[in-house]
């Protein structure tokens, strides 16, 4: 792959178009569940080339969403750059694109939360305008609708499974049910008519802390309200999956109140769109992980990642997830 993406730049003539200097080095970085990461550096400039292997979002064309979508974001100097995509699939069978290399590393959550609380409150301040309008997934009138939707398909295959317990699988049908019921409740986010664009995959790991902080992995951005990246960003689903520990209630109530200094947001108003808000987050990360469980379980994951598959296995350990799918932010 090293060597196939050398001659895809040298073919494409992206070595000039980037300014890279001979001799360059191309480099594995990371990978997630849909995608993989290269550097490409010369010493002096790095980029990230980045394959994409499927869309969250059902999408026919994710590379191109998620390169309009940095494209729409670098005025708010907290994303990457980007630079140029590839969604013909003719030397490679996927879409591709490539970004700024941003030098830093992942959140602290014990250091880094005043600084994520201004990064989530300059994107999700940005007005949106008719661009935005016209190519972001919107989710205005089903904020709860389009996670009971989404929930629905990823667990279709999870309640049938021969490899996820019968207990979870009860769980996550009994939280499913719940929040169905309560979908109406949606009518207070369409009232407040209050929306930005959200990442909706704010991981520690999808920030990058440096002399300025960056968050980065636009692959599934939407039009909501800010709470869906707020309430997924505190929760335990969230903080568990690369650090490993939860945050206090003092954490969250000091992070949340840097937060709405930055945004200018109703304290009030917040909190009751996450107390609406996040059961609807939590069966959303559990249902996501029961089926990628299933998945690498029966062998249709195309990407695989161990350090995942270990954090998705104790998601739906009978204690764990009983506890998850009743969690309140501030409890």
């Amino acid at each position: 792959m090293l060597e196939k993406i050398r001659v895809y730049l040298k073919e494409k003539r992206l070595i000039e178009k980037l300014q890279l200097q001979e001799p360059f080095t191309v480099e594995f970085l990371d990978q997630g569940e849909y995608n993989q990461n290269f550097v490409i550096s010369d010493g002096k400039r790095r980029y990230v080339f980045r394959l994409n292997y499927g869309s969250q979002l059902h999408l026919e064309n994710q590379i191109r969403y998620e390169y309009q979508a940095l494209k729409w974001l670098e005025r708010t100097n907290r994303t990457p750059k980007v630079y140029y995509v590839d969604d013909t699939r003719e030397f490679f069978p996927q879409g591709l694109l490539i970004m700024e290399f941003l030098v830093g590393g992942p959140l602290d959550y014990r250091s880094d939360l005043e600084e994520a609380a201004l990064i989530f409150g300059e994107i999700h301040q940005q007005p949106l305008d008719e661009e935005a309008n016209n190519f972001f997934v919107k989710e205005q009138a089903t904020i709860l609708a389009a996670r009971v939707d989404e929930c629905q398909q990823l667990l279709a295959p999870v309640l049938t499974s021969e490899f996820v317990p019968l207990q979870a699988q009860r769980q996550l049908a009994d939280a499913l049910e719940r929040c169905d019921k309560n979908v109406g409740q949606q009518r207070f986010f369409i009232e407040l008519d209050q929306w930005s664009v959200n990442n909706t995959e704010v991981n520690s790991h999808n920030f990058i802390i440096g002399k300025k902080g960056f968050l980065i992995d636009w692959e599934k951005p939407v039009i909501s309200h800010p709470v869906q990246d707020i309430s997924q960003f505190l929760a335990s689903t969230t903080t568990l999956w690369r650090s490993n520990l939860i945050l206090t209630r003092s954490e969250k109530q000091d992070f949340l109140a840097s937060y709405l200094q930055a945004t200018g947001f109703a304290r009030e108003t917040f909190e009751e769109a996450l107390r609406i808000y996040h059961p609807y987050l939590m069966l959303r990360a559990l249902a996501w992980s029961a089926m990628a469980y299933d998945s690498y379980q029966s062998d249709t994951k195309e990407l695989k990642n161990q350090e995942i598959f270990e954090k998705v296995t104790s998601y739906l350990e009978e204690d764990f997830l009983r506890q998850a799918l009743r969690e309140r932010v501030f409890e």
